[in-house]
């Protein structure tokens, strides 16, 4: 009889677990679903995690601004921006998850995008394509950006490409469509206009919204890590 009895409250103590586990489980849930809720897109969280396997997952529970602005990105982004070579295989890029890295470039300064490293440090080979459909709101040299180009996209999301060598045949006002060539990869900023060689041969890419009215940056990584599976071949060398 006692050992019937010493069952049965064993029986008790785990079940009582359980349903503890179990009620602590769902009040974490609900405390994540009310954290994704109160984000705003310049949340420090909704900017660093942009675009993220889990966001995308989770996006119903966004804020509309947010989930509407993850929408804009996912619509208007079509190509990875760097064309793989069909005649070297050896020129490969890389790019790690850098975002608010601080820069090495004067003080103050956070690393607001993400590089993408050239394999072969040589100015003017890899090319720079656009990952969206726009027009060409911005062109011309910054002191932090070198030879850049902006594109806002139909949707209203500004593109920012950096460290350019050189630009093809395009105008400040002018369309492009996603895939048109921009210019190609280089090492120009970091100082007055026409510098370059202060850093290895990259492309910076930013990614920002304007829709509350103010320029608002969001982490390009993994965008970029979704677009690689739509990337285009070139004939370059």
């Amino acid at each position: 009889m006692r050992q019937i009895k010493a069952g049965r409250l064993l029986l008790l103590v785990l079940l009582f677990s359980f349903f503890c586990v179990l009620g602590i489980g769902c009040l974490m849930e609900k405390g994540r679903q009310n954290t994704l809720a109160l984000r705003t897109i310049s949340s420090a969280s909704y900017r660093k995690d942009f675009f993220s396997p889990g966001m995308r997952k989770d996006q119903t529970l966004l804020s509309r601004e947010c989930r509407t602005f993850l929408k804009q990105v996912e619509e208007d982004s079509i190509y990875f921006p760097v064309p793989a070579s069909s005649l070297d295989p050896s020129l490969t890029v890389s790019y790690v998850d850098s975002w608010m890295y601080e820069r090495n470039y004067k003080e103050g300064n956070s690393h607001e995008g993400t590089d993408i490293m050239a394999a072969r440090n040589e100015r003017g080979i890899y090319p720079v394509v656009s990952i969206s459909d726009g027009t060409i709101t911005n062109l011309g040299w910054l002191e932090l950006g070198g030879w850049r180009i902006g594109i806002t996209s139909p949707q209203g999301v500004y593109y920012y490409y950096a460290h350019l060598d050189s630009y093809t045949d395009i105008c400040e006002g002018d369309t492009v469509k996603a895939g048109q060539l921009l210019g190609f990869m280089g090492d120009s900023g970091y100082g007055p206009e026409g510098t370059k060689g202060e850093f290895d041969v990259h492309l910076h890419l930013g990614i920002y919204s304007w829709g509350t009215g103010e320029e608002i940056s969001v982490n390009p990584y993994y965008l970029l890590r979704s677009l690689e599976e739509h990337r285009l071949k070139y004939q370059y060398s």
